[in-house]
């Protein structure tokens, strides 16, 4: 009845619609935000964040202040991370262009080493990971896209800030 507005949803409902589909109450009244038709970030200004863990990568989100994204860019610096990062996986795909450097592209059981100019698109669902090569620079432009993203909302729920 809600779907057919034959009869209004008061808060409490409203948060357990919200609560089932993994987004946040505020997206229920942010309907203008979400058709920006253009959001752009400065050289630099990107929000700066670890990802996978402390010790993990720092990156720069290309696109935080893009409400209902279909896709994540990120600017990722391999050399930042302070271990080796393991292999993970996530639904969806994934696209990494390197921008800086050399990596090594671990996928599944398979490894490639990857140069400035080289780009890797892959199902995101196989573990994966890259990681610098040599005592240089290695920095990659990362985009993880996936059909349910708007569900499971922003990648930086899954990032620790800086």
């Amino acid at each position: 009845r809600v779907e057919r507005q034959k009869t209004p949803i008061n808060i409490a409902n409203l948060e357990k619609v919200a609560a089932a589909f993994g987004v946040p109450l505020p997206n229920f009244f942010e309907a203008d935000a979400l058709h920006q038709p253009v959001v752009i970030t400065r050289a630099g200004s990107g929000r700066k964040v670890r990802f996978r863990g402390r010790k993990g990568f720092r990156c720069e989100l290309l696109a935080h202040l893009k409400k209902g994204k279909l896709m994540e860019p990120l600017l990722v610096d391999l050399a930042s991370a302070q271990h080796d990062v393991p292999l993970q996986s996530h639904p969806g795909q994934e696209f990494n262009y390197v921008v800086e450097g050399r990596c090594v592209f671990l996928f599944g059981k398979e490894r490639m080493e990857l140069k400035t100019g080289d780009a890797v698109y892959f199902d995101a669902s196989v573990p994966h990971v890259c990681r610098a090569l040599g005592d240089g620079p290695s920095r990659i432009l990362a985009v993880a896209a996936s059909p349910d993203y708007p569900l499971h909302g922003n990648i930086a729920v899954l990032l620790e800030d800086r």
